[in-house]
């Protein structure tokens, strides 16, 4: 091989002497392990076409106040993909809030919005996020939000939810919010039994890589929108959905800012200090089912690195000269210098903060090198867990608004202890 810098294949050029942290060399770094983990999540791209399943309806199911259009689609792949475990047919529901339009759909003074994709959490549904979406709408962004694989109308017909009609447009409101609180069990066992065939079979993915890939799908639907200014397309998630934001920011430049909401975490770091036990109990079937498997009379170290390996190739990987490793210290450089907003629980036992924090000490680094320090914030809540409070969504929507909307500069100050 040629003098230079080599990384998993991939020549790094050895120009004008810099050194391997110098912030060129890292630079360039970043972007290879921004296209290998492109390249991870999206083994192609395909067509969608979107079709109406109900007519638009205006409402304000959540808030009684000024109405926003709601809208109910469903994605179809033009051809399935088999590498990503999809069958023949497969397809989306895509739930979106608009702002109230002053002219018609379409029509050529139609005016183009920011737009924020909302990705939900463990065993919520896209409808789990409708409150959020609606808000939103009402402060002038085109907010949607789909299924992750193996939830809500991906699970289970319905969801899960008795009558036909359960997710129609007019069910939306806080009683649909109690149904999905109610069901949710029977939607998990789904969600369960899914991650344990991935394990021994290899043949999906469907612990965030699959989610992700989808909500790459779902950037395309909505910068086709004529409703959307694809420039300002946002991000936000919570906790599975967090982790997806965050992996969805790095592996995709179309996503203008991101808030990834307890779902940010360091995997190795979590391995070599033992600190799993938090996000092993989440997916307890799992990882009991993978100790069974390898033989192992309880869950260890071991089991845990196995899974991750299996499920989430590099996600515990944090080996800086191999850029198919994509734990959060090194993926979360990948976003700079676009605005990344970071929410944490400090008593959160599945993304410990002290090792968040460290990754986003990290992820600065390629800020700074940018010219971009201000871009990059950690809002730590003081004596939460793993939840989102009101005082976070109060933040996220400061954020969408100082970065999408055009009403601010830079992020809001990072919270302090």
């Amino acid at each position: 091989q040629s003098a230079g810098l080599w990384i998993a294949g991939h020549r790094i050029p050895d120009s004008m002497g810099h050194k391997l942290d110098s912030p060129d060399r890292a630079g360039m770094v970043d972007a290879a392990r921004r296209a290998a983990l492109h390249r991870t999540l999206r083994s192609g791209e395909r067509l969608w076409q979107a079709h109406p399943l109900e007519p638009a309806r205006l409402a304000a199911p959540y808030s009684g106040g000024d109405p926003v259009l709601w809208e109910r689609l469903q994605l179809r792949p033009l051809s399935a993909d088999a590498s990503r475990g999809e069958p023949e047919g497969s397809s989306m529901t895509l739930l979106v809030a608009r702002p109230r339009p002053s002219v018609p759909q379409g029509s050529r003074g139609q005016q183009r919005h920011p737009a924020v994709l909302l990705l939900h959490s463990t065993g919520k549904c896209k409808e789990w996020l409708a409150e959020h979406l609606e808000r939103l709408a009402r402060s002038g962004f085109v907010a949607a939000a789909f299924d992750a694989r193996y939830h809500g109308e991906r699970a289970l017909p319905q969801a899960g939810l008795p009558g036909a009609e359960a997710l129609s447009l007019i069910a939306l409101g806080p009683g649909l919010s109690e149904l999905i609180l109610e069901t949710e069990q029977s939607r998990l066992e789904v969600y369960h039994k899914a991650l344990i065939r991935a394990w021994r079979t290899g043949a999906e993915r469907p612990f965030v890589f699959d989610t992700t890939s989808d909500a790459m799908d779902v950037l395309d639907v909505l910068g086709d929108r004529p409703d959307v200014d694809r420039k300002r397309i946002g991000v936000v998630g919570v906790s599975l959905g967090g982790m997806a934001a965050w992996l969805l920011s790095a592996a995709d430049e179309r996503v203008a800012v991101a808030a990834p909401a307890i779902g940010v975490q360091s995997f190795s770091g979590a391995l070599r200090l033992g600190l799993w036990g938090g996000r092993v109990d989440s997916l307890r079937p799992l990882f009991d089912t993978a100790a069974a498997d390898l033989g192992r009379s309880e869950i260890d170290t071991a089991v845990v690195k196995a899974v991750w390996s299996r499920l989430v190739p590099g996600l515990a990987e944090d080996d800086k000269d191999d850029i198919s490793a994509f734990d959060a210290a090194l993926s979360l450089r990948c976003v700079a210098p676009r605005p990344l907003f970071i929410l944490s629980g400090d008593e959160d036992p599945r993304c410990p903060v002290d090792l968040v924090r460290s990754a986003v000490a990290d992820a600065s680094e390629a800020y700074v090198a940018k010219g971009a320090a201000g871009l990059i914030r950690h809002f730590v809540q003081s004596s939460t867990g793993h939840e989102m409070t009101p005082c976070m969504w109060e933040e996220i929507d400061s954020f969408l608004m100082q970065t999408l909307s055009g009403r601010g500069d830079g992020l809001p100050p990072a919270s302090k202890l």
